[in-house]
């Protein structure tokens, strides 16, 4: 298959945002979703088989810089919930058409900040280092990257209740989502029959953007030496709520 120049530019910038996101800027990865559905016009679908791969080149990098400072307790907490997350994200796929499932998405995770708003305010510390939370965080992390490579939101509300430093939270989140990226790769190539995004076509495009998405891994790591501690959580909250707003207005 040939690319369009402008799939390819679309492709281009979506590696740049994936390759950032990974390591420096959480929440980088939702703008590079979407400019991947732009890549693959008329084919949306199959943008998932295309962003999964660069994804997973993304955490390499990820957990190579940051897997130091991860909170394994944390993460083996997540896991069980999140598993079962992806099984029923892939079942709601098939059930629920594309708009109404957006509108669904992007009210969860408007709902998810407010409650985090809510709790910082009322002090509310005790919920949040609970089990009942981190399966319930877990459940919704791995529905919401299953149905739409969205649980940055989800997962930056659960970290950022666990009051953790930036190098805490960065290696947290890299190893999570390498692992949880891993395990996407038998759904989306074919291990359910008739939805299988993964081909040979996304995965040669994948290698014609790689590149921009090491010189994203280069820009996010420097970006992330930048940023001072005290904005770090703050500004990851900020670019997540990118995705309810686009969910809900486009």
């Amino acid at each position: 298959m040939d690319f369009s120049v402008q799939s390819i530019i679309w492709g281009l910038l979506s590696a740049l945002f994936f390759g950032m996101s990974k390591t420096g800027v959480p929440g980088g990865t939702i703008p590079g979703v979407l400019m991947m559905t732009l890549a693959f016009p008329g084919m949306e679908k199959f943008s998932t088989g295309a962003v999964v791969p660069l994804l997973i080149v993304g955490d390499l990098f990820a957990v190579r810089y940051y897997r130091h400072t991860a909170d394994w307790q944390r993460i083996r907490l997540l896991l069980p919930s999140v598993f079962i997350g992806l099984l029923f994200g892939t079942v709601f796929l098939w059930m629920i058409d594309n708009r109404t499932f957006k509108i669904f998405l992007g009210v969860l995770v408007l709902a998810l900040m407010v409650f985090e708003e809510v709790r910082r305010r009322s002090q509310w510390n005790t919920f949040p280092k609970s089990r009942l939370f981190a399966w319930s965080m877990g459940l919704l992390s791995g529905f919401t990257t299953q149905t739409g490579n969205a649980a940055g939101p989800v997962m930056s509300v659960y970290l950022s209740a666990q009051n953790m430093e930036k190098k805490d939270f960065m290696g947290t989140w890299a190893v999570f989502f390498f692992i949880v990226n891993i395990s996407k790769l038998p759904l989306i190539a074919g291990l359910i029959p008739g939805f299988c995004t993964l081909t040979r076509t996304t995965l040669s495009f994948d290698l014609v953007v790689l590149p921009a998405l090491l010189l994203g891994v280069f820009i996010g790591r420097q970006i992330f030496k930048w940023i001072p501690e005290r904005y770090f959580v703050p500004l990851i909250m900020i670019l997540n709520l990118l995705v309810p707003i686009q969910m809900l207005v486009f």
